[in-house]
């Protein structure tokens, strides 16, 4: 019953020009024989074919009336699942732009956020790549920016924050993210001043303020920057012995239950988005320790990486995690990761909106560890389908794009990728891509192939 009256509603967009003898629908694409994980609800619709003009969803049909459709390109999916791209909303595009964003690719991420303008980023043109991926120029996720780092300094006055909001707005930029702290009256000149512009202000907490003034960004990067801020007291320091021991004493007080409870009750209570980044923080750990960066050396899935950032990670002599006195070890990670994964659940359950990102520096591969983050979601207590949700149709609202983005469903963004196997069954089937549709072009298993092996072949 559920099947055919969501077949019907999807199709009649299409019933008044249309007839049994005369179907005028005229499409680029349809995808035949999929089962559609729409992502609205935790649900597949099987035996379906999924027609697409251009960058939108057209329709959504029975396979059995497939064949009235005129289609330039038909794609059998051979009973394989449809379901939307995902994002990874916190990258670093450091090295070679194009391989990282052919593996974003063939790893089913159609939307990515870059958390830096230039500088540290290897002063790449951010804005230049986005407009190039934006007209078809050049192959590419959906490419988001945020602008210069705002910490400790930078502004340095109300009058230069106005400026650097100003030049937010002029280019465009998507993110404002403040990555330091900041002053109080900065820190909220920073964030009225960009509400008035209709800009988003991400990033890292404020620890030299209490909880609450944090919860007025529009999105937190970072589960694990609430480790470092505290309900009722600030704790910032420039001393990090200072600064660790408080720390420390607040993860304590995290595990229990109770002042957690108001941590996450306060954090429902506010409009704030989470990016955990939950893959990033657990890598901290494997990079700080020998054995576990010793061990990373057999990991084949590092030949996705330029030789002289794998180099660099793998050795003792230049990964900063290795530097002597560096004061987190493995075992301090994992004991945080356990509170990291009782926030996520508990943030979930309590209705706060988490997004995926990944971070993507060091050994992380682009695209891949953000199904390693989807791993970790699940491995905190949410459902499959809870987790691509957090990829998906979360991101879609966060940019003000519900119904039009991170669904499959008439009318929305033509993001699609086909997948192996069922992911709403086993979380590790979100890596059994095998074809992407992203920006009116279809890439399909060979070409994935095919990007996968310029990223081993690339210096």
């Amino acid at each position: 019953m559920y099947k055919t009256t969501w077949t019907v509603l999807l199709i009649v967009s299409l019933s008044s020009c249309a007839t049994d003898k005369n179907y005028r629908v005229e499409a680029d694409y349809i995808f035949e024989n999929v089962n559609v994980i729409a992502m609205n609800k935790p649900a597949v619709m099987n035996n379906m074919a999924v027609v697409i003009r251009k960058d939108k969803i057209v329709a959504i049909i029975d396979q059995s009336k497939a064949h009235k459709i005129k289609a330039i390109n038909r794609v059998d999916g051979k009973g394989r699942y449809l379901m939307p791209g995902l994002a990874d909303m916190h990258v670093h595009v450091r090295w070679s732009p194009q391989i990282m964003f052919n593996l974003f690719i063939a790893h089913g991420v159609t939307t990515v956020a870059n958390m830096r303008m230039a500088d540290g980023d290897g002063k790449i043109n951010h804005l230049k790549l986005r407009d190039q991926i934006a007209s078809n120029e050049i192959t590419g996720p959906r490419y988001l920016v945020s602008g210069m780092h705002l910490e400790d300094g930078f502004p340095a006055t109300i009058t230069d924050v106005k400026s650097v909001l100003d030049d937010h707005k002029k280019k465009s930029i998507d993110f404002v993210k403040i990555h330091g702290d900041l002053d109080p009256d900065i820190y909220n000149a920073v964030v009225v001043g960009a509400k008035q512009r209709g800009l988003k202000v991400i990033g890292h907490a404020q620890h030299n303020q209490p909880l609450k003034s944090s919860l007025t960004l529009d999105s937190l990067e970072h589960m694990e920057e609430i480790l470092y801020i505290a309900r009722d007291t600030a704790f910032a320091s420039n001393n990090q012995e200072s600064f660790l021991s408080a720390y420390r004493a607040n993860v304590n007080r995290l595990f229990d239950s109770n002042y957690r409870k108001k941590v996450v009750n306060d954090i429902a209570a506010s409009d704030i988005y989470i990016d955990p980044t939950l893959i990033v923080y657990k890598m901290v750990g494997e990079w700080a320790s020998d054995e576990h960066l010793a061990a990373m050396r057999d990991n084949p899935e590092l030949q996705y990486l330029p030789a002289d950032v794998r180099d660099y990670w793998l050795s003792p002599a230049t990964n900063p995690y290795q530097e002597a006195g560096f004061p987190i070890t493995k075992t301090e990670v994992d004991k945080n990761l356990a509170i990291l994964f009782l926030l996520t659940k508990e943030l979930y359950d309590a209705g706060v909106p988490l997004m995926t990102g990944t971070d993507t520096f060091g050994t992380l591969i682009p695209g891949l560890s953000l199904h390693q983050e989807l791993q970790l979601f699940v491995e905190a207590g949410l459902t499959p389908f809870q987790a691509l949700k957090c990829s998906t149709v979360n991101v879609a609202a966060y940019l003000g794009e519900t119904g039009i983005a991170g669904v499959i469903q008439v009318g929305a963004r033509a993001d699609i990728i086909l997948l192996d196997k069922n992911p709403l069954v086993d979380i590790d089937n979100s890596q059994s891509v095998s074809g992407v549709y992203t920006h009116e072009r279809w890439f399909s298993q060979s070409e994935l192939a095919t990007f996968l092996n310029a990223a081993r072949q690339f210096p």
